[in-house]
């Protein structure tokens, strides 16, 4: 369900490359040394985009009326379907005044980040799942991690309809 562009490369001496990706290693596929965190039915594009192409693309979202409704109707959808399930706590629910982007921190009562992660990567769904590198704030919701969703611009609401399927079988298998 998203993109993840893939930035940081190790030399074989250990350091980080500052180099750009050779074309060649854009498919983690044919390249031993890609790697990624999900499921092989996981597509990722691998590469690291140029400032100026980044910023140009970053202009075109932020201009598309029709993203932006589209981004506008997966936030309401989301917020809807998290918040009106008991199950579920949401995390970071915007007052009337502040406009949300499309991404969604939670956790589920008597279960798992972990396990949940785990089979929503079955179903093909990619979340992010622990501490997302902010342990003070899990201590402060009294919680040992969460998972995150987030919807990138090219994604549609009945993708993100079937996330919400697929969290729900999720939860019954585990309770």
């Amino acid at each position: 369900m998203g993109l993840e562009l893939e930035e940081h490369r190790l030399l074989k001496d250990g350091r980080i490359s500052r180099y750009p990706y050779p074309a060649e290693f854009l498919s983690r596929r044919h390249n031993p040394y890609l790697k990624t965190d999900f499921a092989d039915n996981m597509l990722e594009i691998s590469g690291t985009p140029t400032l100026k192409n980044a910023l140009s693309l970053a202009r075109e979202i932020a201009d598309s009326e029709e993203i932006a409704l589209s981004q506008k109707a997966i936030v309401e959808f989301m917020l809807d379907a998290l918040g009106s399930d008991r199950r579920i706590r949401l995390y970071g629910v915007p007052d009337a005044e502040f406009s949300k982007i499309p991404l969604f921190s939670f956790s589920v009562e008597h279960c798992h980040h972990e396990d949940l992660a785990l089979i929503l990567d079955k179903m093909g769904i990619a979340v992010r799942s622990g501490q997302m590198c902010a342990e003070p704030l899990m201590d402060r919701f009294g919680v040992t991690g969460m998972l995150r969703v987030s919807f990138a611009p090219y994604n549609t609401l009945p993708e993100a309809e079937y996330f919400m399927e697929s969290l729900n079988k999720a939860i019954c298998m585990l309770m």
